[in-house]
């Protein structure tokens, strides 16, 4: 299998075990974001929101108002209050950030297969630490697929930011014929009206699908799509933000324009005081006077 051929000599279990990683504040400090954004807590159901905020079940249940983000209060529209979107980046994230753990805080990890020997190498496409007998196992059995398999030791080196990195699955598109993908038919053309890609066979000999496009040039055109959608995207953005800008400034403005009326209104209510004082007086002296006349 060429996919495997860094790892066809086997794993090297006489190598030392690296020391525990010391990334792990900067796992915790840098992948905050994948968190529930109220209770701040690790979940599998994560939900997304339409106000694009990402919330636990839990939080989501506790909620009062119903209806209602509870950070935003931009109105939720599913009567039970649970939107039906799922965060799946986040909650893949979540995964991916607790084996790197698991390899930071263990010095022994055990195979996920046998679970009595220590693990050597980590095959990221099944997600399971294995020893080197069950690699070797594994190596046979997969020998059709491209199952990429890395030494545990490797991993521990890397930081959180690397393995996710390095760690990407690239998926290769399998026929979307029934009984096909688990055979290994790759596929190499793409159904527009079916919007499936298909196996050579499925192709020449199913005569419901057409018409057909090369599976490549429809990725090219559908990367052309993003990237034109990127692009709009980025000129809102721009747009957004330039409008922004201007709103708070026209707030600064506001917020000025608001204190020199309240100072106006202060020394104009000041000045009504004084008259009024001043005519007081006046009324007073004249009572005064008359009265003496009076007497």
């Amino acid at each position: 299998d060429g996919a495997a051929a860094p790892m066809e000599t086997g794993p090297q279990t006489g190598t030392p075990p690296c020391s525990p990683s010391s990334q792990q504040p900067a796992v915790k400090d840098d992948f905050q974001f994948v968190l529930c954004e109220r209770c701040r807590q690790e979940s599998p159901n994560l939900k997304l929101l339409t106000c694009l905020h990402t919330l636990c079940l839990d939080c989501l249940s506790e909620n009062k108002p119903i209806g209602q983000c509870p950070i935003c209060r931009t109105a939720i529209p599913q009567a039970s209050g649970i939107p039906d979107m799922d965060n799946l980046l986040f909650t893949n994230l979540q995964t991916r950030l607790n084996i790197y753990k698991k390899l930071s805080n263990s010095s022994g990890l055990s195979c996920s297969r046998c679970r009595s020997e220590t693990a050597a190498v980590w095959c990221s496409e099944c997600e399971e630490f294995l020893c080197t007998k069950c690699f070797e196992d594994h190596q046979w059995f997969f020998k059709k697929r491209s199952h990429e398999a890395r030494r545990v030791e490797d991993l521990r080196a890397e930081s959180a930011h690397q393995f996710l990195e390095d760690t990407r699955k690239s998926y290769n598109l399998f026929c979307s014929s029934p009984g096909h993908a688990d055979q290994g038919h790759i596929s190499s053309i793409y159904c527009r009206k079916c919007e499936k890609p298909l196996c050579c066979s499925c192709a020449l000999l199913d005569s419901h699908h057409a018409p057909f496009c090369d599976i490549r040039s429809e990725t090219q055109r559908r990367q052309e799509e993003l990237g034109i959608m990127s692009q709009e995207l980025k000129q809102k953005r721009s747009s957004f933000e330039a409008t922004y800008a201007a709103l708070q400034d026209e707030a600064v403005r506001l917020e000025q324009v608001q204190q020199e009326m309240r100072e106006l209104i202060r020394q104009r209510v000041e000045q009504l005081v004084r008259l009024i004082r001043q005519e007081e007086e006046e009324l007073l002296g004249l009572g005064e006077g008359q009265q003496e006349q009076g007497q």
